[in-house]
């Protein structure tokens, strides 16, 4: 049974809560050029790191700055450390809002504010969780810790240089993505598939350049080419493309004319996240399709056809031989997110995300098989490998009970291909902030957190530390 402390606590500190949140989100902490010794990311992520060390040791813990790339929020010692993975820094505002992005507006039970969500909301609710466990007076066998990283937007090297210096807790878990659990983060790959044009520009249609893409990790939208029309007329090629059907979802190809004998072929589909490619339609895909169909590519037509051919509007990697699945997990994802074609050289890149039923060797030799006797040549660019937490372990076991036994919702651990904080840490699980059918808000105009939701995140990670690192 929990101690009922805990939540009184909470309750008489919603005001106080309040403050202290309004406090962090009022620093724009957006990555800035360093700033001098201590300031790798900047002057404001600094205030705001110093800031959320201060109020910590207001409240009786002690703290530790690591040279402003991370900081410490410590109760208590033992043996092993339960750790919570939160961090300070925010993505840019943007346009769009209706209310003061840093403000921390209260309005018709919500809370506004650039972070409030992702993630400083978050690490606000983990540090009074800590304040109510030694306020309860709740007897630790484990020591707790509070990481506050301060590049997780960027590139995470607030966290990776903690790594290298610190001992890391031996569990835990990052309330940085949604409840119930998020136990396993698949695997990633990005591979880099190029080709060299043979120069065979006296071709029927040939194509001078194809952009499509700005991320990897982005389905992308739309995809253009520009095509030579001086041996066949925009009309032969509107009729050339008439049947081309892609099911599912609706799309464009549009052809417009462009001076010295040229025209643009635009390919207009759905962009969506790349682990979750089934939300969108890839434009680089039916671009690839539609200049295949017409018969354009001169001395690149071969790469073009083959990427049609393997890739085209698929999101599992099914025609490059690389599709897989699993019962934890679900399937792999393959997205083509960048395109680019200068009139010379080719290069497509690749963001595959897989599952545990498959590995990065085998997804390279599958796809090299399949791409064999095609011109692209295989490069991989960059991997991690899966962040799995098994579901029999105490973290999962113990974050899924106090789930459920303080909200009566039901509790499983699910499978994402996105990444975070948890994957820096070993046995360490993403849990909360947000519950299931919530908007997902984070790096959105007008951020903000159901307030009531928020208090109740207090409460579940207060008895998440009791739960784990109590005796």
């Amino acid at each position: 049974m929990y101690n009922p402390k805990i939540d009184a606590l909470i309750e008489g500190w919603r005001e106080e809560i309040y403050g202290t949140l309004k406090g962090w989100i009022g620093i724009d902490s957006t990555l800035a050029t360093p700033a001098g010794e201590g300031k790798p990311f900047g002057e404001n992520i600094r205030k705001a790191l110093d800031l959320a060390l201060s109020d910590a040791e207001k409240m009786g813990f002690s703290v530790r700055n690591i040279d402003g790339y991370a900081g410490e929020i410590n109760l208590g010692h033992g043996e092993q450390t339960m750790g919570m993975l939160a961090h300070l820094d925010i993505v840019p505002a943007g346009d769009g809002w209706t209310h003061d992005p840093f403000g921390c507006e209260r309005e018709n039970g919500r809370v506004y504010g650039r972070g409030v969500q992702d993630d400083k909301g978050p690490a606000v609710a983990a540090l009074y969780a800590m304040r109510a466990v030694k306020e309860a007076g709740i007897p630790l066998k484990d020591g707790v810790r509070l990481i506050l990283g301060t590049d997780e937007e960027s590139g995470m090297r607030g966290l990776r240089y903690y790594k290298e210096r610190e001992k890391t807790p031996d569990y835990g878990f990052s309330p940085d993505a949604d409840y119930p659990l998020i136990n396993i983060e698949k695997g990633g790959i990005g591979i880099v598939l190029s080709a060299v044009s043979s120069g065979e520009v006296e071709a029927e249609i040939p194509i001078w350049e194809m952009n499509a893409g700005v991320r990897a990790n982005v389905v992308p939208g739309t995809a253009r080419a520009v095509v030579g029309t001086k041996n066949v007329s925009i009309e032969e090629m509107k009729a050339r493309l008439a049947g081309m059907d892609e099911e599912k979802m609706p799309y464009e190809i549009n052809i417009t004319p462009l001076d010295g004998d040229k025209a643009q072929i635009e390919a207009v589909g759905v962009s969506a996240h790349a682990s979750l490619p089934h939300l969108g339609l890839n434009a680089a895909g039916l671009l690839f399709k539609a200049l295949k169909r017409m018969g354009a590519g001169g001395g690149i037509a071969e790469a073009v056809a083959a990427l049609a051919d393997k890739f085209g509007t698929e999101g599992h990697g099914e025609s490059a031989g690389i599709q897989t699945d699993d019962e934890e997990c679900g399937p792999l994802t393959c997205n083509v997110g960048i395109l680019r074609f200068d009139g010379e050289k080719l290069e497509v890149t690749l963001d595959i995300r897989w599952p545990l039923a498959t590995n990065e060797e085998k997804i390279l030799g599958q796809m090299c098989m399949a791409l064999s006797g095609t011109p692209l040549a295989v490069r991989r660019r960059s991997g991690h490998g899966v962040h799995h937490v098994p579901k029999e372990h105490k973290v999962v076991k113990g974050l899924l009970e106090v789930y459920h036994d303080v909200t009566g919702l039901p509790a499983y651990p699910i499978a994402i291909g996105g990444g975070t904080y948890s994957r820096m840490m070993p046995n360490t699980v993403a849990f909360g902030i947000c519950f299931p059918g919530d908007v997902d808000t984070c790096h959105m105009p007008d951020e903000y957190i159901d307030w009531e939701k928020f208090i109740l995140s207090v409460k579940i990670f207060a008895h998440a530390i009791e739960k784990l690192a109590g005796l």
